[in-house]
């Protein structure tokens, strides 16, 4: 003969599976799982409001060298012939303007903290190297780079038209080299 306690302990598993199974069908029914509270939303903080896929042409240039590349339906390709960009100044492209996007600034120099000492102390006077961003043939954003910071972590950037200088985590301006590599080795 059972015992009342042992029919009780049998009873936990399957109403938890029930339930379980309950919860899978209302969010199935109403197209979303709940949201959890401890998430944080990601927000991106970068100095190009655009969002990366509305960029259709970039122009990189360092001292009277350029090169010029569109966005096509095939991807990347070179201006003005449009042969198709190598895979690896493809990515470099992507992920450089996706940086400009998200990566929000370390620090933001008004003219008031730079002037005393002038652009030419942060490698911006004349800038290392440029990338100016297009959408729809209408200029997004023109980002010149400087020196690094003395523990070379960061990097001055300025944008063209703009008074402030920031300071910037390495990588962007890592991946922009990377991509002026690709374009010179073409």
């Amino acid at each position: 003969m059972e015992t009342p306690v042992a029919r009780r302990r049998r009873w936990p598993a399957p109403a938890a599976a029930l339930l379980a199974v309950g919860l899978l069908a209302a969010m199935a029914l109403s197209g979303h799982v709940r949201e959890s509270r401890q998430l944080v939303r990601f927000v991106p903080a970068g100095v190009m409001p655009e969002e990366p896929a509305e960029i259709d042409r970039v122009e990189l240039r360092r001292g009277d060298a350029r090169w010029v590349f569109a966005r096509g339906l095939g991807g990347w390709q070179t201006v003005p012939d449009g042969r198709a960009a190598p895979v690896a100044l493809v990515t470099s492209l992507d992920e450089s303007i996706k940086f400009m996007h998200v990566s929000a600034p370390i620090r933001i120099m008004e003219r008031s903290e730079w002037d005393p000492v002038g652009l030419r102390e942060f490698g911006l006077d004349p800038p290392g190297y440029a990338a100016i961003l297009f959408r729809r043939d209408a200029p997004a954003l023109e980002a010149e780079f400087g020196a690094p910071n003395p523990q070379k972590v960061l990097q001055y950037m300025k944008l063209g038209g703009g008074d402030r200088v920031y300071l910037m985590s390495r990588f962007i301006g890592e991946s922009w080299e990377s991509a002026l590599r690709e374009a010179a080795a073409r």
